[in-house]
């Protein structure tokens, strides 16, 4: 490093006030790299007034569910839950890291005490020069006093410290912020999962039952001659294929439940508690009042949090390795008593002392100092970069997730549709069979088809709350207050 000279009053100030060097951190202004809205908002027909309009005010966004299972369970997995507890260790480490820190600020006084026998060389430069012909070389010495030092942070060393430290608090508080979403997330996902899986194996259940009943009337008619050995051999098919959708739907619930063990913390007795049998998929609202705008993803996130906290602790530890370039000055003392007689021990003549300050100055590093400056720059600029790429997804993530939302949307309304008119055919049949004019197969037939329209209603029900799911998700949760 080049030398610097500064004159005794310029000295002295520093002396007293000190300065900060390297870069002073400026959180860097990303809002302007996202559109104004989102592009789905602006390409749907619902009323932008209803979507925009921001009226969640909590941070507890699976209870717009409405659901008392989701809300009782994602409590008791915010509780229990094992990464949760690894990410409160995490959180209590890094503020014990600032106090350590923080000590640098601060005077260290320590002391210590001893009594030792000692033996001098008389062969050594000690006595050479002694006249004595038989020195005593022979002592019992007792000592105690204590130490002290302090540094004065002239140019910022422990105040970079601190700021990274600090700025490393918030990201790992923010990281369990983090795990908080995604394990309530699941929790939710979960639950949505084991109850859609449970009503459509209940669905597939029924289907079987009647999809058997066609079987056996087939038969009775085959055995009349009414009709063919081939449409009794579809049925059969049909029976099988029926029966075959159950075990996996049966499997699919209870892969559910057990994750729902794991998240919470509980037995699997313990969460069936919670979810009563038959219950209904969570229902979702039919528009989107929580969304806000794209820039509020910067607030809403807690991965985009950790990446801006980040890139301010790397800021500060470049300030960090400039200032080890610099002298660094230390006030250190100690003071004692020493006597080879314990009778004068707290004698006046038994005490010592020294104080001074003590000036560290780097003046050969071999380039390792500068090396670590471009090290630290070099960190801080993928950090930076880290944080944008991040700002990026997370809007491509909520995009995403929007789209899935409408998409999916639009398709049960026609499922819906479908199901209404599926089950207007199906009172028509009845009708039909109990006037005479048909017999029970076709009410049978427009059964199973009402059976298959009522699966893919489930099914699309589970895709949707699994998808507002996603997109509260991708939102970082409700908007806190």
């Amino acid at each position: 490093m080049k030398l610097r000279t500064y004159t005794a009053s310029g000295y002295l100030l520093l002396l007293v006030t000190g300065c900060t060097v390297g870069p002073s951190y400026q959180k860097p202004d990303l809002a302007a790299r996202l559109p104004a809205h989102y592009q789905q908002i602006e390409n749907s027909e619902t009323p932008k007034n209803l979507v925009t309009k921001v009226v969640s005010k909590t941070d507890r966004w699976w209870t717009s569910f409405n659901d008392d299972a989701i809300n009782q369970l994602v409590d008791i997995a915010l509780s229990h839950n094992g990464d949760l507890a690894s990410a409160d260790a995490n959180i209590r480490r890094a503020r014990t890291h600032l106090k350590v820190v923080d000590s640098s600020f601060l005077p260290q006084f320590s002391s210590q005490g001893r009594i030792g026998r000692d033996r001098f060389s008389k062969n050594s430069e000690l006595l050479a020069n002694i006249p004595i012909p038989n020195p005593k070389v022979d002592f019992v010495d007792y000592r105690a006093g204590f130490d002290a030092s302090w540094e004065l942070d002239l140019f910022g060393h422990s105040a970079r410290l601190a700021e990274a430290a600090n700025a490393r608090i918030t990201s790992v508080e923010q990281e369990r912020e983090e795990v908080a979403l995604r394990v309530a997330a699941e929790v939710v996902r979960n639950i949505i999962d084991y109850r859609a899986w449970q009503l459509r194996s209940k669905n597939a259940s029924a289907n079987l039952e009647n999809t058997q009943q066609l079987l056996n009337l087939i038969i009775l008619q085959q055995k009349e001659g009414l009709i063919s050995e081939s449409e009794v051999a579809q049925a059969t098919t049909a029976v099988h294929q029926a029966a075959a959708i159950i075990p996996s739907l049966q499997s699919a619930a209870l892969a559910a439940l057990m994750g729902l063990t794991v998240l919470t913390d509980q037995s699997s007795e313990e969460v069936t508690a919670f979810l009563q049998a038959d219950t209904d998929i969570p229902s979702v609202p039919n528009y989107l009042d929580f969304l806000g705008f794209p820039s509020d993803l910067l607030l809403r996130r807690p991965d985009l949090r950790v990446a801006e906290r980040e890139l301010a602790a790397a800021t500060a530890d470049i300030g960090v390795a400039i200032a080890e370039q610099y002298p660094r000055l230390t006030l250190v003392g100690n003071s004692g008593l020493d006597s080879i007689t314990p009778g004068k021990f707290t004698d006046l003549a038994s005490s010592y002392w020294n104080l001074g300050p003590q000036l560290s100055i780097p003046l050969f590093t071999g380039g390792r100092l500068a090396a670590q400056v471009k090290s630290r720059e070099a960190s801080r600029d993928a950090a930076l970069a880290r944080y944008r790429q991040a700002v990026l997804v997370a809007f491509a993530d909520t995009e995403t997730a929007l789209i899935h939302y409408q998409r999916e949307q639009r398709r049960l309304t026609q499922i819906n549709h479908a199901l209404a008119a599926q089950q207007h055919l199906l009172h028509l049949a009845e009708k039909r069979y109990q006037a005479g004019d048909t017999n029970f197969t076709d009410v049978l037939y427009t059964r199973g088809q009402l059976a298959q329209t009522r699966e893919q209603q489930l099914a699309s029900e589970q895709a949707l709350a699994k998808n507002l799911t996603a997109l509260f998700k991708s939102l970082g949760g409700g908007m806190k207050t």
